[in-house]
């Protein structure tokens, strides 16, 4: 037990607003139905030690939800022994024939969550029948309204860049919104009704999160969101769920992955209603093939999604898209030409969806800025490359996202290739911003996509 009477395993618990009963459904669905029964994690709480391999089960189930590394040493921290800082170092023989400093090498990094599996058995899968729950004090629609209310002030809220701040508030709404689900009773379309705003909720937690390079926390939301989606039975609103991690695979250079996970998305919708939503997938589809090098499939890809986008704008009963617009798919379309190597499709579309796009979405806008700055380089446009770079950097006083400060450090070195003033003068000011950034970066052993 820790200080003050709560264990690591009750606080992780707290944390995910997760009773005993949740703990070892999960424990039964990871493991095989049976294998624990719903009142075991009760003993666990006491200090009580698992049986065979079920400690790195608990630890790997709450790692991936959590987004943090949960060791079993940490959970029962009696029956395992210390952690390598409490080891004293000493040179004995290694018996794999090296020598040793006595210190155990720390415990390696449970595996980041696989979103594949996940995305197949979605689209293989049954449907679930709509969720309900006879237990406990029935939720008030008020609630629901308010968490309803709140989702649409948070995205309005990111709309201004506070990623960080928007990220920390939906995962505390997520943690009331899995509590009600787990202990308050309700009806069939009350449970869609939350499930709904469950997955709403992680999505936006988990985007936010890969934009701040937070990679475990992000595919852990990912994942809920994805779960929460399909026990609503929103279709829709799953392959949403699905192209984000497939965009998230993209960015870090998982071409394959992300191709895969898009195109599962794009079938598993295919039942739905043309717009701008499916023209979405079609484009983040392009963007797969591009980071493949397929310009054969990009070009068919950016083909489908013009056409979709014909066919309307975002439906009433699908908010998370409220942001798309004719501008957004201009744009990435500008975006996917650039990462096929055609610079000049890539700047009509780039700088026709900027103009689009008004004073709209300024982290989109700074990372559209900073293509279209790459596609008049790559054409030796050095004086426009510079102005469209330096709208980029105008738009880092109002964004907080460090893709979008990856992304500027990258364009940084290709203007390191001309020896030009206006040149220089980004180089300058891209080395101010950097330079500005480093303290809190450094404080973070993380990096971003």
């Amino acid at each position: 037990m820790e200080a003050g009477g709560t264990s690591v395993l009750a606080s992780c618990l707290q944390l995910l607003s997760w009773t005993p009963e949740q703990l070892a459904r999960e424990i039964n669905r990871k493991c095989g139905p049976g294998t624990i029964s719903a009142k075991a994690p009760y003993n666990w709480l006491k200090g009580a030690l698992p049986r065979r391999r079920l400690p790195h089960v608990v630890a790997t189930i709450l790692s991936e939800r959590l987004g943090e590394h949960i060791t079993v040493g940490a959970l029962w921290p009696q029956h395992f022994p210390p952690s390598a800082r409490q080891a004293r170092p000493s040179l004995v023989p290694d018996p794999r024939g090296a020598t040793s400093t006595g210190i155990p090498d720390p415990a390696p990094e449970p595996p980041l969550p696989d979103p594949l599996p996940a995305a197949v058995d979605w689209l293989l899968g049954d449907e679930n029948a709509p969720p309900t729950r006879m237990r406990g004090a029935e939720i008030p629609v008020e609630a629901l309204d308010m968490l309803t209310a709140r989702i649409r002030q948070l995205r309005l809220l990111d709309d201004s860049s506070h990623g960080g701040l928007v990220m920390d508030w939906a995962l505390q709404d997520l943690r009331w919104a899995r509590k009600m689900a787990a202990d308050y009773a309700y009806p069939a379309s009350t449970g869609v009704r939350l499930h709904g705003i469950i997955a709403e909720l992680a999505q936006l937690a988990g985007w936010l999160a890969a934009d701040l390079g937070l990679e475990r926390r992000s595919r852990s939301c990912f994942l809920t969101a994805l779960d929460a989606a399909r026990t609503a039975g929103d279709r829709s609103l799953a392959a949403y769920v699905i192209s984000c991690m497939s965009y998230r695979a993209a960015w870090s250079g998982r071409g394959e992955e992300a191709l895969r996970l898009i195109r599962i998305a794009r079938k598993g919708s295919a039942g739905e209603e043309p717009g701008i939503t499916q023209a979405l997938l079609a484009t983040r589809q392009a963007r797969a093939h591009a980071g493949l090098g397929d310009e054969t499939g990009c070009r068919r890809a950016l083909e489908e999604a013009a056409e979709l986008s014909q066919a309307g704008g975002p439906p009433a009963d699908a908010p998370w898209a409220y942001w798309l617009s004719p501008a957004v798919m201009v744009a990435d379309a500008g975006r996917a030409w650039l990462e096929i190597g055609r610079p000049r499709q890539a700047e009509w579309h780039l700088q026709h969806g900027i103009e689009l796009l008004g004073d709209s979405q300024p982290r989109n806008r700074l990372l559209h800025c900073a293509s279209l700055a790459e596609a008049r380089l790559a054409r030796g446009e050095v004086d426009g490359a510079a102005e469209a770079a330096g709208d980029a950097l105008d738009l880092t006083d109002t964004v907080t996202s460090l893709r979008a400060t990856a992304r500027l450090s990258e364009l940084r070195g290709r203007f390191l290739r001309f020896d030009s003033a206006a040149a220089r003068t980004i180089v300058q000011r891209t080395d101010d911003l950097l330079r500005a950034d480093r303290p809190q970066e450094e404080d973070s052993p993380r990096a971003a996509s």
